[in-house]
């Protein structure tokens, strides 16, 4: 299991070719929140291209580098799409609970690397009570109404694991 925001930065390299492509620029999931879909990579020079690459094509997520076997599409829209199939960005987004509890924002999700599957969601609650409290680590599979302003967790009765950071 891995954090997104460990990921971000490193390389990502063509496996045949052995050219970088870029670096991890962040990571789209699918319209339920329940997968991770896409890789969004920024190459350099005086023009970066940011580049789309599905999950299916990667072939490791290492400690220094992610291997992928394509080399993705010109990245569209905000946020990208991939191949027609709509994405969704969470860092950053208001996390509530049917009932109308606001457990806090998204700032890091916890994907399976094999699967893509999202694990897990670390959420911030403000950084004074970060500080104080630690982070909340929700780690059960979430049923997610995926809102314009904010992700709703469908389950009214959930489990809150909490992990002191």
């Amino acid at each position: 299991m891995k954090f997104s925001r460990e990921t971000v930065g490193l390389p990502v390299m063509h496996f045949d070719s052995g050219r970088e492509l870029g670096k991890v620029r962040e990571w789209l999931v699918d319209e339920s929140g329940q997968v991770v879909i896409a890789l969004v990579i920024e190459g350099g020079g005086w023009l970066p291209q940011k580049r789309i690459i599905p999950y299916r094509e990667i072939l490791s997520v290492g400690p220094d580098a992610i291997m992928v076997n394509a080399v993705g599409e010109y990245a569209s829209g905000d946020p990208p799409s991939l191949a027609g199939q709509a994405t969704r960005r969470v860092l950053g987004m208001r996390l509530l609970a049917a009932h109308g509890e606001e457990l806090g924002i998204v700032e890091d999700i916890l994907f399976d690397e094999e699967s893509g599957r999202i694990t897990g969601w670390r959420l911030s609650s403000g950084l004074i009570d970060d500080l104080l409290q630690g982070r909340t680590v929700l780690q059960e599979p979430l049923q997610l109404t995926m809102g314009e302003d904010a992700l709703i967790i469908n389950d009214v009765i959930f489990q809150r694991n909490e992990l002191q950071e």
